[in-house]
């Protein structure tokens, strides 16, 4: 017996790759939004100092990280959030304003991946290869449905 499908297996199920760079966002945010560092050699590299060295020597300095690099976890929580809430329903649906708002995802991390050219080249390494895959990733999100959201004018 032939199961029919509406549309190709890819362009049906593309959603999920942008609910999943939503969820390695999450991952990613939950231990940053609370103050855990998963990658305290990149403030070491950087600074030359460790974090407990900044936080001994410069208390007032430690807190201005610490305020921005939690504040930068909130704001990975909000943009996990929302492709994790519109890649489940709007991009899921094929409605059209979905593929437009998430070529914001390549764009912000190239922008990541901008912004951490000015780095000591130790530091790159760690930062690379999780914003390339991710760029990568959506790229792939956003190309394989592209039928579906347009579709031949006949």
């Amino acid at each position: 017996m032939k199961r029919i499908m509406n549309g190709k297996f890819y362009e049906k199920y593309s959603w999920i790759i942008f609910l999943l760079i939503g969820a390695m966002v999450l991952v990613g945010a939950i231990p940053h939004a609370l103050g855990f560092n998963t990658d305290p050699t990149l403030v070491q590299t950087i600074s030359g100092k460790t974090i407990d060295e900044i936080k001994i020597l410069n208390p007032m300095f430690f807190n201005l990280y610490n305020f921005y690099f939690r504040g930068g976890g909130l704001s990975d929580l909000g943009f996990a959030f929302f492709l994790i809430v519109i890649s489940l329903t709007a991009y899921r649906w094929g409605q059209k304003w979905a593929w437009y708002a998430f070529w914001f995802v390549p764009v912000y991390f190239l922008a990541w991946i901008s912004l951490s050219s000015t780095l000591p080249s130790e530091s790159k390494s760690s930062l690379l290869p999780p914003l390339v895959m991710i760029i990568v990733l959506s790229l792939v999100g956003l190309f394989l449905p592209f039928r579906k959201f347009f579709p031949n004018k006949k």
